[in-house]
């Protein structure tokens, strides 16, 4: 396994990290545009990937350290992520895996009709009190898996569900889709996965921080217990004696400080058997990662 850090700067508030950034490394600095990046219009931004066991890291979290002990606001809260690649062995020789959907669109379900109880008011957690009817010209054609802003509605298609049926994996419910356009019919080509398969809460031993140069601290955790905003620092452990062995299941764990339209949401975890049919089927819309029993 390769780890690399991913680390944006912002002109504007970080003018000098952006100098620093395109000075020090030029060859692995790019500089995105608003669109693709969905940033603010005419805001220069620019994205710097390192590899994490390098001198160039060391070097990005000097200057990080030294801002924030100058406590300089802008650098207290930076954009940063960890990616993690694996050879074809490494992922088939894992026990388990993380999915993380990568295919994202809106408008939500609540914003289409979708209703919603909130049981609450600090992290909007929150359950789907009725079908889910979305704009469906909008999900991404030409995948397998996609979400909405919402986090937690996620829909999959026919060729997902087959995979699924076809080889009998467990874990997984499909509830109907309908579309805005008209919602009392329900879509042939769109199923609304619901994962019914328990992984459990995550183990002590996942290495949660608010950014990899705060590794002892969280951003944010729900005063009710519900949920917490954090970096995984490191891959996903999970407690053997609770995962139920489903080959699709999610954690009881949950991720995320939701407000309005947004709710905190689980991991997915899938079994070896299930990443196995994932490939056969080349299902799009998707990354994974290893995780880890213990």
């Amino acid at each position: 396994m390769h780890e690399f850090l991913m680390i944006r700067a912002f002109a504007g508030s970080q003018d000098d990290f952006v100098d620093f950034l395109e000075s020090h490394f030029p060859e692995q600095t790019q500089v995105l545009n608003a669109r693709s990046a969905t940033l603010i219009p005419n805001t220069k931004c620019v994205e710097t990937r390192v590899p994490v066991n390098s001198s160039s890291f060391q070097e990005i979290k000097t200057f990080i350290d030294s801002k924030r002990n100058q406590n300089e606001e802008h650098y207290q809260y930076i954009t940063t992520r960890l990616l993690r690649k694996y050879s074809a062995a490494e992922l088939q020789n894992a026990e388990i895996l993380r999915l993380t959907i990568t295919s994202h669109f809106e408008p939500s379900g609540e914003e289409c009709g979708t209703i919603y109880e909130t049981v609450c008011n600090h992290c909007n957690l929150g359950w789907q009190a009725s079908a889910l009817i979305l704009d469906l010209r909008r999900a991404p054609q030409h995948k397998d898996i996609s979400e909405t802003i919402a986090w937690v509605e996620w829909i999959v298609s026919r060729k997902f569900v087959q995979t699924v049926a076809e080889n009998k994996l467990t874990g997984a419910e499909f509830r109907p889709v309908f579309d805005l356009r008209n919602p009392t019919r329900e879509s042939r080509n769109w199923a609304q996965l619901r994962v019914s398969g328990r992984a459990g809460a995550i183990a002590e031993s996942t290495k949660l921080g608010r950014d990899p140069f705060s590794p002892s601290q969280l951003s944010w955790r729900c005063p009710l217990g519900h949920s917490v905003v954090a970096q995984f620092l490191s891959e996903v452990h999970l407690k053997r004696n609770e995962w139920d062995g489903s080959d699709i299941a999610v954690t009881s764990s949950l991720f995320g400080q939701g407000r309005n339209l947004l709710r905190p949401t689980p991991l997915i975890i899938i079994s070896q058997r299930m990443y196995s049919h994932i490939q056969d089927a080349d299902l799009k819309g998707l990354s994974l990662e290893i995780a880890h029993l213990i």
